[in-house]
Order: C-alpha cells, then structure tokens, then sequence
C-alpha cells in the first residue's frame, strides 16, 4: 500500500482568510453607517412614533420598569442598552407604532365590511298619525286603601282553617 504524502502548508489559508477580513471589515462599514444614520434621525422617529402611537413608547417604558422590578440585573441591562442602542430603540418603536397603526386600520376596515358601517342617526319617514281617532280606557277611580285591606282580610282562606 502506498502512503500519499500530504502537504500542509499554512500560507494556503492567507488568502481566505484576508477575504473573511475584508468582508467582515465591509460588514463593520455598513453597520457603522446605519448606525450613525439612525442616531441623527432617531429624535425625529421617537417623535413620530409619539404622534401615531403614543401608548408605544408607554408600554416599552412600563416593560422595562416591570424587569427591573422582577428581575433587577436584566432590568438595568435593559436600560442600559436603552441608552446606549437609542437609535435602534428609536427605530424599533417607530416600526411597531407603525405596524400597530396598519393592523388597526386594516382591522376597522375588516369590521366595516362583515358589520357594516355605524351612523349617528337614521332618517325616517314623516308619518302622520291620527291621535284623535285613539281611544283610551275609561280612566278608574282609585279605591281607598284601607277598603282593599279589609276586603283582602275577609277572603283571607288562611284565616278560614281556624274557625
């Protein structure tokens, strides 16, 4: 049996791996950008954020304060990667607002198709009656209280098992 004999040289990988580094430089480029980026517009997003969605912002504010009570060390992770991802945070809520506001009009919009639509009043039709034609019952006379008890008492079958 012949043996091969394998040649291993490390300077074959040089190549591969300068690539890996240009990518993953390239890679750091880009988010670089996208971060610097979403940090000079991240304001503008928390605030259009607040005008389609207010209760947004709310609900992430109330999720981070119910970590930090539950759990404090995740909860002050939580805030400090609020702080220092401002920009990702910003967007992030400006895109669940957004998203929020979709589903919510695209649900009214299902609700008035299977419902209908709702209308403050309905107009209808003038129609003339002829109340002079209505009759009433004759209007009775109320009868005195103390009468209708004693006539009550003198029927009274109970009162009748003991005489």
């Amino acid at each position: 049996m012949t043996q091969k004999r394998i040649d291993i040289n490390p300077f074959n990988a040089i190549g591969a791996i300068l690539v890996a580094i240009l990518v993953f430089w390239g890679l750091s480029m880009i988010f670089s950008f996208v971060f610097k980026a979403l940090a000079f517009i991240a304001p503008f997003l928390l605030i259009a954020t607040a005008i389609i969605d207010y209760t947004t912002i709310t609900d992430f504010v109330k999720w981070v304060f119910k970590m930090l009570k539950e759990n404090p060390l995740m909860g002050i992770a939580a805030i400090m990667l609020t702080v220092f991802g401002f920009p990702i945070i910003s967007g992030f809520l400006f895109g669940k607002a957004y998203l929020r506001k979709k589903v919510r009009k695209m649900a009214s919009k299902y609700d008035v198709e299977t419902n209908g639509e709702i209308v403050d009043y309905e107009e209808m039709e003038d129609i003339e009656e002829d109340f002079e034609r209505l009759e009433l019952p004759p209007k009775r006379k109320a009868e005195p209280i103390r009468q209708k008890r004693a006539e009550e008492n003198s029927a009274d079958d109970y009162e009748q098992l003991f005489d």
